[in-house]
């Protein structure tokens, strides 16, 4: 077990066992390291009323739960998806690394600091994921009721060390995700662990985490999500934006585009395929796609993929930006992709992104 502790503390994508990894996720529950995020805590007496215009959605009225929101430039386009959860003397931040140093760089800028102060913290806290099905009760075993809607919040103490608990409710289909001092880390990671076993969890690596990311239709910034992307071409728009809170940056060009216009693209979820092959059957699968390959119908440059994954339950699977027409055709449409004299066929798995639903309702 402590061998097991050492890797999953380093981020090892795999810790030995990647079948075992990824069936932790639907079959009990999976530990995991949330290495690629990052945090940011804001304080001061007008925190949330500053913070409030600069991101899409509001977050002047949270209590007891946070909310999804985006960081965009004055066009509207994506800096940072980031979550905003409401402390007792903060707001904290939950933000990918990917999008970390855009969100510094913006808040250095647009943030007064005579209302609002912001710091990295990135390297004091650290996170971790309890995802599946035996997620909500491992944590209670652990000695902690889970928050109930999703990204709801508790503040605890564990061994005197100050944990934000939160419920992710979109990840796996279900998980309580811890945020603690670094140092805090590898007690809490240990004890998690072996109240897990007893609900057959185990520790998983960063490799099943992506696996499941894509299974789970989330997208990841960095990959999925760039600040070449307008909000309503990532499908994050209804969960991530607010139309009535009023004014932050990149307002204009969301609203202008939201009620008057459209974008040419749509991100994707999609599913490979060997070229000519019937669809379905496992033996039809293609090779994954390489990131950035081109998807093309017929002739016609129509999208590219921007993340390629093989799932033991779906096969090679993705996401991609579509085409707006192809992303909303009813008709099942194959496409071929390219990448150095390589290809494959794709087909749209449900597209576009659908907006998630809260499972428990």
């Amino acid at each position: 077990m402590e061998r097991e502790l050492a890797a999953l503390l380093q981020g090892a994508p795999e810790l030995g066992d990647p079948e075992a990894e990824y069936n932790a996720f639907s079959e009990g529950c999976a530990l995991t390291l949330r290495g690629d995020r990052g945090a940011v805590l804001v304080a001061g007496e007008r925190r949330a009323e500053m913070l409030n215009g600069l991101v899409t959605n509001r977050v002047t009225d949270l209590k007891d739960t946070g909310r999804h929101a985006l960081l965009l430039n004055r066009k509207g386009k994506v800096l940072a998806e980031l979550r905003v959860f409401p402390r007792a003397e903060d707001m904290l931040l939950d933000v990918p690394r990917s999008g970390l140093e855009n969100l510094l760089a913006t808040f250095k800028k647009h943030l007064p600091p005579i209302y609002a102060s912001f710091e990295d913290a990135s390297d004091s806290v650290g996170q971790l994921g309890l995802y599946g099905t035996e997620a909500a009760p491992t944590f209670a075993d652990f000695g902690f009721e889970a928050p109930t809607e999703p990204l709801g919040i508790r503040e605890i103490a564990v061994e005197g060390a100050p944990v934000l608990a939160i419920r992710n409710r979109r990840l796996a289909g279900d998980g309580v995700e811890l945020i603690a001092p670094r140092e805090a880390m590898p007690d809490l990671m240990g004890r998690l662990l072996a109240v897990a076993r007893e609900h057959g969890g185990r520790a998983a690596g960063s490799r099943a985490l992506e696996v499941v990311r894509v299974e789970s239709g989330v997208p990841r910034y960095g990959a999925d999500i760039t600040e070449s992307n307008l909000t309503r071409e990532t499908g994050l728009e209804e969960e991530a934006v607010s139309f009535d809170k009023g004014c932050y940056l990149g307002q204009e060009v969301v609203a202008r585009v939201h009620f008057r216009g459209h974008v040419n693209q749509l991100l994707c979820k999609l599913r490979f395929y060997r070229s000519a092959a019937p669809l379905k059957a496992p033996e039809t699968w293609s090779a994954l796609p390489p990131v950035g390959a081109t998807l093309y119908r017929r002739q016609d440059e129509v999208g590219t993929v921007t993340s390629a994954v093989l799932s033991p339950r779906f096969g090679p699977i993705g996401f991609g930006y579509v085409r707006r027409e192809i992303a909303l055709s009813k008709v099942l449409l194959r496409l071929r992709w390219s990448d150095a004299g390589r290809d494959g066929e794709a087909v749209l798995d449900g597209p576009p992104l659908e907006p998630f639903q809260d499972p428990s309702v």
